[in-house]
């Protein structure tokens, strides 16, 4: 069986990967935002679910961002940020895919400092 800080690395390569994209996306202002965001949302994701299993935390399989907060904060994982910081990404995931529709609430600068700040903290917590 695998190690948690083995999945947790193999989590933070799979965010690496997804960092790559939305920074690839941001460079095009033709990209639609619901695209740039669906890959936000899945760094942000993809860092609390490595932060999860660096801490032993068995958690569901979710896209729920705002689930993997709550779950860390019920075993006392402290974040460097307000819980509902990420709430605004939940959308990205599969709605905002699937559907059209015109409401996007937030920036692209707004993205870009979440998903720099939950890859900062996750990548520092695994890399001890």
């Amino acid at each position: 069986m695998t190690q948690p800080i083995e999945r947790a690395r193999r989590l933070l390569v799979l965010a690496e990967r997804d960092i790559t994209s939305f920074r690839a996306l941001t460079t095009h202002p033709e990209v639609d935002i619901s695209a740039t965001g669906f890959f936000a949302q899945q760094v942000v994701e993809k860092c609390l679910k490595s932060i999860a299993e660096y801490h032993g935390i068995v958690f569901r399989r979710t896209h729920d961002v705002d689930e993997l907060v709550d779950l860390l904060l019920q075993h006392k994982i402290a974040m460097p940020f307000p819980p509902d910081q990420f709430s605004n990404l939940n959308p990205f995931a599969v709605i905002l895919r699937y559907e059209e529709t015109p409401y996007v609430s937030m920036t692209l600068d707004e993205m870009k400092k979440l998903v720099n700040l939950a890859y900062e903290w996750a990548k520092g917590v695994i890399a001890g």
